[in-house]
């Protein structure tokens, strides 16, 4: 079939853009922050993205509570996490970007390629953030090309990071290739401890017990864990449904985006279940904490820094070993027998 684009559809009186070919269909909210909406796996009709079971989207103000209104799906945040006074402004919760609408513009689509354009100008940092989706015939990827330009006068200090809300039950598992994680101080982690360091993939407990951090937990855990890598051998994340050997991986230059954030909810955060993939420019969620530490960055006036991540939904591994930067995955090979998610110990 090619690749085709759809501008003519909307859900919830909010434009949407589709975008699909042979093996994806992917669905963008150009009115919502450019949000991700969907991202299906049409050879087996499977949903990778995340929604919020009690919410639907709507369009937004701009200083609205994040929590309040994740819906799901995949933002990105910019400049900031937490809500916090920078410069003598205060920066929304989650950053601004992704209450914004933004504009958009079809670049090319034909047969071989379809390249979707959008941008939009921020009206307390004064940047102006531009990204681009490329969906190419016969592959499962996405390729994306973010550019942030600082408009303004004065250096602005920044995070900017993915925010992949992703479906995910006991029989996944994640794989990203870090050293040292920091569970920070929320929620109820199984390990029953916070605000400490551990070395990937084992935590151990407060109990002494060792936990495997890959494995995913059922709903009924109660356990809500944020953590945090400082420090990544390279740069991608992965989530695996080692069911049916179907995941969804990000590849990206570890150089730019050094961090990778987790946010997981098994049942013990308002009652929703959802692991979150985050990489990002830095760590922790405080950015003046993060500058003064040396962990955030700085976008100088007229700066642009530029970002390229590849999607890559994948089919027929029961783990990730690796992900190169042109979105190509190895590992393990799924076997339909298989039936310990964690027997791989990748």
């Amino acid at each position: 079939m090619g690749v085709k684009v759809d501008t003519n559809w909307t859900y919830n009186e909010i434009r949407t853009v589709v975008m699909e070919n042979e093996k994806l269909r992917v669905v963008v909210m150009p009115e919502l922050g450019a949000k991700i909406w969907q991202i299906v796996y049409k050879p087996r009709d499977k949903e990778l993205l995340w929604h919020h079971p009690r919410m639907t989207p709507r369009k937004l103000q701009l200083h609205a509570s994040y929590d309040d209104h994740f819906f799901g799906g995949w933002d990105e945040l910019y400049p900031n996490d937490e809500t916090e006074s920078i410069g003598g402004e205060t920066f929304p919760d989650h950053g601004e970007i992704w209450t914004l609408p933004w504009h958009c513009a079809i670049e090319r689509s034909d047969e071989q390629e379809a390249v979707l354009r959008l941008w939009v100008e921020t009206p307390i940092s004064a940047t102006r953030i531009v990204k681009t989706i490329t969906l190419r015939a016969g592959e499962a990827k996405l390729r994306f090309r973010h550019a942030i330009e600082n408009k303004g006068r004065r250096p602005q200090p920044y995070l900017w990071k993915l925010h992949a809300a992703m479906s995910a039950n006991e029989s996944y598992r994640i794989d990203l290739p870090a050293e040292e994680v920091r569970m920070e101080s929320f929620g109820s982690p199984r390990t029953g401890r916070t605000s400490y360091d551990y070395a990937w993939p084992y935590a151990e407990g407060a109990d002494g017990s060792l936990h495997d951090m890959r494995q995913v937990l059922p709903f009924g855990s109660g356990v809500s864990e944020f953590q945090y890598a400082t420090k990544m051998r390279a740069g991608w994340c992965a989530l695996t449904d080692t069911k049916d050997g179907i995941g969804f991986g990000l590849s990206y230059d570890r150089e730019a985006l050094p961090s990778c954030w987790i946010f997981a909810s098994y049942g013990g955060w308002r009652e929703l279940q959802t692991v979150v993939l985050e990489p990002c420019t830095g760590y922790p969620a405080g950015l003046a904490d993060g500058v003064e530490r040396g962990t955030h960055k700085t976008l100088e006036p007229g700066q642009t820094a530029l970002f390229d991540i590849v999607a890559t939904v994948y089919d027929g591994y029961r783990a990730v070993e690796g992900i190169d930067g042109d979105g190509n995955v190895t590992g393990p090979e799924f076997r339909s027998h298989q039936t310990d998610p964690m027997s791989s110990r990748a």
